[in-house]
């Protein structure tokens, strides 16, 4: 006999199958503070990995993977290792300002013109200079310093906020 007291309970329905897209999250979109860290690390990845090549074995950079050509071309490119060094030590600085990015508005900018300026270069080469690279070798580092000097522009114009903290 059922208990008096005890509520009535309601009949159990095999459970429902959830839409899938009611359980996801919404996309959250990417932070000022994770934009910039994302370019700045664009940045330190392309000018380590060159100025690591360029001061360690400019050699094989320029004649192995460029495709430079001719013993003159080569020992050339060897005294390219200064600029190599330079480049290493702006990827060692977009690192620090990734590390703190507030109060450090000057220094992505001057990041930023870096790769601008090195952007305006390499498109220069490739259109102006007869260099002795392969030409998929010069448009492959023309194109890439564009796309980074674009992506630091933007990632700067849109974290300038997190630059100006402190």
């Amino acid at each position: 006999m059922p208990d008096p007291q005890e509520e009535p309970r309601p009949a159990e329905t095999p459970a429902a199958p959830r839409d899938a897209t009611a359980a996801r999250r919404p996309k959250e979109g990417m932070t000022p503070q994770t934009t910039l860290g994302t370019a700045l690390l664009a940045y330190a990845a392309l000018n380590g990995v060159t100025g690591l090549l360029m001061l360690s074995f400019p050699r094989a950079l320029w004649v192995s993977i460029g495709g430079a050509e001719g013993e003159a071309v080569s020992n050339a490119y060897s005294s390219t290792r200064f600029a190599g060094a330079a480049l290493a030590a702006l990827a060692v600085a977009a690192l620090l300002v990734m590390r703190r990015p507030a109060r450090q508005s000057t220094l992505v900018t001057v990041l930023t013109l870096e790769a601008t300026l090195v952007a305006v270069a390499t498109v220069l080469n490739g259109i102006v200079d007869d260099v002795p690279t392969d030409g998929w070798f010069t448009w492959l580092i023309a194109l890439g310093s564009v796309a980074l000097a674009g992506f630091m522009w933007w990632a700067r114009i849109i974290a300038r906020k997190v630059l100006k903290e402190g």
